[in-house]
């Protein structure tokens, strides 16, 4: 029986396997095409999305940030008179490009138009108050250093003779001196392309005498200059002046720069002129004072714009030089300008800065290098990288000659032109006296 049991087990399960595996290989029918129709297949559908994707556990990197490109440097030729007789200007003036030096090293140069900074340097030459001199370092500048803009000349004639070398060399040439002839040709009225200055000129100087003379009644006066390019500049520009005001020059005379004799003096005082003006800087002018003082002690001296410096004083002494007036820039007397005057901040800043570095009292002539070198830094700061050195010096030139407007300096404001590379006037001056071996502010109310 139980054989039987087991057989009979075995059959049904054989026979329900069978059953399966038919089951199994039988098609179903669908709605679906088959592959094999000619119908197209419906695009294929991104699965839906069923849950949120994981939160990162991490944020993502800062980026990078991008690092300061560094470009060439530019370099602005600077050569004052830091020894000769022009040493009373040319010290201050190296004085102020040592100082600029340092705080634009500090600074890292300066940043151009595309986000490129570039360092700048100054080189500091000495002309030696010699036109020789003054030529051959100028040549050097341009064309061994490789400069993009000269900055020289403290004096009329040592600018003078720099002139046709930038000219010819194609090269931006910026002068510290006062003569209107550096800039414009005297003979034909012609602006000097590649020339500009940053000292008020002997004009501006006449006008502000005139005027002190005219207050004080005089109508006769004598004329002394020293032997140079600026003492007979300011001899014309006196004349220029004088005329209309209806001021005489009843005697005028030179003397030499290094003189110490001077047989003028008695010419003066048989001339009859109730004042003598003096067209000379420091040592000449203090020397041709002392003279005048001794021989003549109660002649009003009038001086021009060449003597605002410390040095004028010194030389002469304290008794000597009282009561002596002239016109200066504002810089002599800053802390008394109204707080809306646009040079002020800009003045204040410059005799904080110099005082500290020098130690010394200010001066104009430390102003004029001021002004010059900083019109040569905004130039470079210009530049678009990637210029070449001759592309580099007429973008300087361009620069200077048409994107300078309303640019407060030491010694007034700028608006330079194709028509005018110096564009000071009158309003740049104002009148000082010498007071206890010191420059005071002397307004018109107290002439």
């Amino acid at each position: 029986m139980s054989r039987k049991i087991y057989h009979l087990v075995a059959f049904l399960t054989i026979a329900a396997l069978i059953v399966a595996a038919c089951a199994q290989a039988t098609p179903v029918a669908t709605d679906a095409p088959s592959p094999t129709d000619t119908q197209a297949l419906p695009p294929t559908q991104p699965p839906a999305q069923t849950e949120a994707p994981p939160t990162p556990t991490e944020a993502p990197p800062e980026p990078t940030p991008t690092e300061e490109i560094i470009g060439e440097t530019y370099k602005i030729g600077f050569a004052p008179a830091i020894t000769g007789p022009g040493a009373s200007l040319g010290a201050p003036e190296h004085e102020t490009g040592q100082m600029l030096a340092e705080q634009l090293n500090a600074q890292g140069g300066v940043v151009g138009p595309d986000g490129v900074r570039h360092p700048v340097e100054i080189l500091i030459f000495d002309t030696e108050t010699n036109p020789d001199v003054a030529v051959s370092v100028v040549r050097r500048m341009i064309e061994e250093e490789n400069v993009q803009v000269v900055v020289a000349g403290t004096t009329t004639g040592i600018s003078l003779a720099i002139v046709p070398i930038a000219t010819e060399a194609l090269v931006p040439y910026i002068s510290m001196a006062s003569s209107g002839a550096i800039v414009k040709d005297p003979d034909t009225g012609v602006v000097r392309e590649w020339v500009f200055k940053t000292a008020q000129d002997n004009y501006a100087s006449a006008q502000w005498q005139a005027l002190y003379l005219t207050a004080q009644g005089y109508t006769q006066v004598c004329h002394l200059s020293e032997n140079s390019g600026y003492g007979a500049d300011t001899l014309a520009q006196a004349k220029r002046a004088f005329e209309p005001a209806g001021i005489q020059i009843v005697y005028e005379d030179s003397f030499e720069r290094t003189g110490t004799e001077f047989p003028q003096v008695a010419s003066v005082q048989t001339s009859g002129c109730q004042a003598v003006v003096v067209g000379a800087i420091p040592p000449a002018s203090s020397n041709i004072s002392i003279a005048l003082r001794d021989a003549l002690p109660d002649l009003p001296i009038v001086h021009g714009h060449g003597t605002c410096n410390q040095d004028h004083i010194d030389l002469m002494g304290a008794e000597v030089a009282e009561g002596m007036v002239s016109p200066c820039g504002k810089v002599m007397v800053s802390d008394t300008l109204p707080d809306d005057d646009p040079q002020k901040d800009v003045l204040v800043q410059y005799v904080t800065d110099y005082t500290a570095f020098t130690d010394k009292p200010v001066n104009t002539f430390g102003g004029h290098g001021w002004d010059a070198l900083m019109l040569a830094v905004t130039a470079v700061a210009s530049l678009p990288d990637g210029l070449d050195l001759e592309a580099q010096r007429a973008a300087v030139r361009d620069f200077l000659e048409t994107g300078v407007k309303d640019w407060p300096g030491i010694s007034g404001v700028y608006n330079l032109s194709p028509e005018d590379h110096f564009s000071l006037g009158f309003d740049s001056l104002t009148f000082v006296k010498v007071e206890n071996g010191a420059w005071v502010f002397f307004p018109e109310d107290q002439w």
